[in-house]
C-alpha cells in the first residue's frame, strides 16, 4: 500500500494491523499523527509502546494486554510500536506474533501500527522483499515509504511555500531538492527558514540567492551512485562516495553489503549471459532490474569469471575481517576496494 492509498483509508471507519517501513521519515511520521487523530481525536485511547530491549514475544502479549483492554468511552484504541528488535526475533516470536495478529485482526476497535527504521529493519526490494517481509505482508498491510522523485518534491516545496505566503518558481524548488537532498524533513526545515528569512527582508519571492545564503548543502549519498562507480571501474569516484559514506558514518557492514551486490549479480549475468540467455529474460529469471542487467553486460565483457570470482572472495574475506573487529573496518573497506579494481583488471 502506498502512503496516498492509507491516507484515503483513514479518512473512513478503519482498523487493522500496519507496517510502516522505508527511508522517508517525514512521510510516516505525518501519517501516524494523522492515523492516531482519526482513530481517537484528542489522543484518550492513544498508546505509544517501545519494543526496545525485549523480545517480540513480550512485547506482543503487552500489545494484547492492551487491546484488550474495555474503552471506558467505547471509543477506538491507537497502538503505535517503534524499535522492534526485528534482527533478534527467533522463530518462536513470530509464529506467535502470527497468531496475535490473527486474534487482533477480529478488533473493529483497534488500529495498530507497527514503525520501522530502514537500519532495524530490511524490506528487501519490490521484486525481491526480504523472507521477514514477506511473511508479515501475509498477516499485516505493509506501507511503504520510499524516497519521492525530485520533481514531486519539487511540487511539493513550492505547495509548501505557497502555504506560508511565499512564492517560488520550479527552478527554485529543483534548486533546492538538488542543494539539500531528498529528505523530506531536511526539506521541510530548509522551507522555514527561507520563508522566514524573506518576510523578514521584505519580500514573498525565494530566490536562487536565497538558498545559497540561507541552505546548508547536503552530499546525499547515493547507493546507486557507489554500485555504479564500481560496475565502470571508476576508482576516482568509488573512493569519493566511500569518504562520504564515512563521514557520515554508514555502517561498514552496510558498505560492504553493496559491494558485494554488486559483484555477485555482475557474476551472475555474465554466467547467464555466456549460457545465451537474453537480458529480459535473465532479468525475469533473477529479479534483477533489466535496466542493470544491461549496464551489467556490458561490464563483464572486459572481466573474466576467474576475475569476479577473486573479486567475491575477497568480499567474503573483508566480511569476515569486519566481523572479527581484529580491524579497523573502514580501512578494510578502503584495501578492499584498492584490491577489486586491480582484480578487475585481471583477465
Amino acid at each position: 500500500m502506498t502512503p496516498t492509498e492509507f491516507g484515503k483509508l483513514i479518512k473512513t471507519d478503519f482498523h487493522g494491523i500496519f507496517l510502516f517501513y522505508g527511508e522517508e521519515q517525514y512521510l510516516k511520521q505525518y501519517y501516524l499523527k494523522l492515523a492516531q487523530k482519526n482513530t481517537c481525536g484528542d489522543g484518550t485511547g492513544s498508546v505509544v509502546l517501545s519494543g526496545e530491549g525485549q523480545s517480540l514475544s513480550v512485547l506482543c502479549q503487552t500489545v494484547m494486554e492492551t487491546a484488550s483492554m474495555p474503552s471506558m468511552d467505547m471509543s477506538k484504541r491507537f497502538i503505535n510500536i517503534y524499535d522492534v528488535e526485528w534482527k533478534k526475533a527467533s522463530e518462536d516470536d513470530l509464529a506467535f506474533l502470527e497468531d496475535c495478529l490473527s486474534v487482533l485482526k477480529e478488533y473493529d476497535d483497534v488500529v495498530v501500527v507497527f514503525d520501522t527504521r530502514p537500519e532495524n529493519f530490511d524490506a528487501g526490494t519490490e521484486k525481491k522483499p526480504s523472507k521477514l517481509f514477506a511473511r508479515l505482508n501475509k498477516i499485516l498491510t505493509t506501507v511503504g515509504f520510499v524516497k519521492e522523485s525530485p520533481a514531486k518534491l519539487a511540487s511539493w516545496i513550492q505547495k509548501h511555500f505557497s502555504a506560508s505566503k511565499v512564492s517560488a518558481d520550479m527552478n527554485v524548488c529543483n534548486m533546492l531538492v538538488k542543494y539539500c537532498g531528498r529528505d523530506m524533513t531536511t526539506l521541510n526545515n530548509e522551507i522555514s527558514k527561507l520563508t522566514y528569512y524573506v518576510l523578514q527582508n521584505g519580500r514573498n519571492t525565494v530566490t536562487e540567492s536565497d538558498i545559497h545564503i540561507v541552505s546548508s548543502i547536503v552530499n546525499e549519498i547515493d547507493a546507486f551512485d557507489f554500485s555504479n562507480a564500481i560496475i565502470a571501474g571508476d576508482s576516482e569516484r568509488a573512493f569519493s562516495i566511500l569518504n562520504e559514506m564515512k563521514l557520515h558514518k554508514e555502517a561498514p557492514e552496510v558498505i560492504l553489503g553493496s559491494i558485494m551486490k554488486t559483484y555477485s549479480e555482475m557474476y551472475t549475468v555474465k554466467i547467464l549471459a555466456e549460457s545465451g540467455i537474453a537480458q529480459a529474460d535473465i532479468s525475469k529469471k533473477t529479479g534483477i532490474h533489466e535496466y542493470r542487467v544491461g549496464i551489467y553486460s556490458q561490464r563483464v565483457k572486459s572481466l573474466s569469471k576467474n576475475g569476479l570470482q577473486k573479486a567475491i572472495s575477497l568480499c567474503h574475506e573483508a566480511d569476515l575481517k569486519i566481523k572479527s573487529f581484529s580491524f579497523d573496518s573502514y580501512d578494510t573497506l578502503d584495501i578492499l576496494l584498492i584490491k577489486l579494481f586491480m582484480t578487475g583488471r585481471l583477465k
